[in-house]
């Protein structure tokens, strides 16, 4: 049997309704929101307030189109710190300075033993992927090992967002999808 999860809120259903359409778009206004589901912007409000108080939106986010400000390749970079790092730094110290890397979209920490860290970086080119991921592999040798690297445009980005995955969430499905895009 699953255990509960006492630290997720229980939200009631005008609060999931807000969330969605928080999550659909952010920038809806509360009078907007509040008109269509029938209830006063000041209730929307709160509703929104709650909602950042007890962590559940963390902010919000505009979506940028990498293409049109320059960033034309991305790379999912696998890599793994030697013993050495390990021994100099504290995770969390490790944490705070791969937040500090400008060029890191987003990066994971992996609980495995052939990568420590999945990395996705941005480049303006292939060129400027290839000069970066060469320093790490020569500069930082004794630190870093760079396992596995799977470069692409921008142009090739399918799905760049959580909407379905979000909304499955809050309408209470338990179990993943059992179809895949090939069986409709």
């Amino acid at each position: 049997m699953e255990k509960l999860d006492l630290n997720i809120p229980k939200l009631t259903k005008n609060e999931q309704t807000v969330l969605k359409k928080i999550i659909d778009q952010a920038k809806t206004p509360d009078l907007v929101m509040a008109q269509k589901m029938g209830v006063s912007q000041q209730a929307i409000f709160k509703i929104r307030h709650k909602l950042e108080r007890v962590g559940i939106i963390k902010g919000y986010m505009p979506i940028i189109d990498f293409k049109k400000l320059g960033v034309e390749a991305l790379a999912v970079v696998g890599i793994k710190f030697t013993s050495a790092v390990w021994e100099k730094y504290t995770e969390e110290e490790l944490t705070a300075r791969i937040q500090k890397i400008p060029e890191v979209i987003i990066s994971y920490r992996i609980p495995e033993s052939h990568i420590s860290h999945l990395l996705v970086i941005g480049f303006r080119n292939m060129e400027q992927k290839d000069r970066y991921l060469m320093k790490l592999q020569s500069k930082y040798a004794k630190e870093i090992e760079v396992v596995h690297v799977y470069p692409f445009s921008v142009d090739r980005i399918i799905k760049e967002n959580h909407i379905g995955l979000l909304n499955m969430i809050l309408d209470n499905k338990n179990s993943l999808s059992n179809e895949f895009f090939l069986d409709k």
